[in-house]
């Protein structure tokens, strides 16, 4: 390993022109307190850009972003997630319905949510007591949030 001074000595004692310094790959060490020897994280050049680097770089040159089913549609975007958090999941009442319960489920093995009851019992009153209070509108642009649809399906 060499310090970062002696890379620099090293660089004026050659006289070559490159073409991009950015594509060098050096791992440049120093000396630390302790006399312990740590890498300097802003010298280390990985090489390969990350995928968002690749999608600037593809709106700087004008064209147009893939489009889903595309062959150079990168995978990380075509992730889905749970059913519990999109709207197939949730009840339009409020709360989740039966697959959005099953894929919290599976999610968080040791859960065991259980259909909203509205008719009363030890349940409702937990629920309406911890979700009366917390905190948040009831209506969002003229329509009821999720918290007061989950309310008026528990009769709270």
């Amino acid at each position: 390993m060499t310090t970062y001074r002696q890379f620099i000595e090293e660089a004026k004692k050659v006289k070559v022109k490159l073409k991009d310094p950015s594509k060098i790959k050096v791992k440049v060490t120093d000396i630390g307190p302790g006399g312990k020897e740590y890498v300097r994280k802003n010298e280390i050049d990985e090489g390969k850009k990350g995928l968002w680097d690749n999608i600037h770089a593809k709106r700087k040159r004008g064209e147009k972003p893939a489009k889903k089913g595309d062959k150079d549609y990168p995978e990380t975007l075509n992730v889905e997630g749970a059913a519990w958090q999109r709207k197939e999941g949730k009840n339009k009442e409020g709360g989740l319905n039966e697959k959005g319960r099953k894929s919290y489920e599976r999610e968080n093995p040791g859960s065991d949510l259980k259909a909203p009851q509205p008719e009363g019992g030890p349940r409702k009153r937990s629920f309406c007591a911890r979700m009366g209070g917390v905190k948040g509108p009831m209506k969002k642009d003229g329509k009821p949030t999720r918290k007061a649809l989950a309310l008026r399906k528990w009769k709270c």
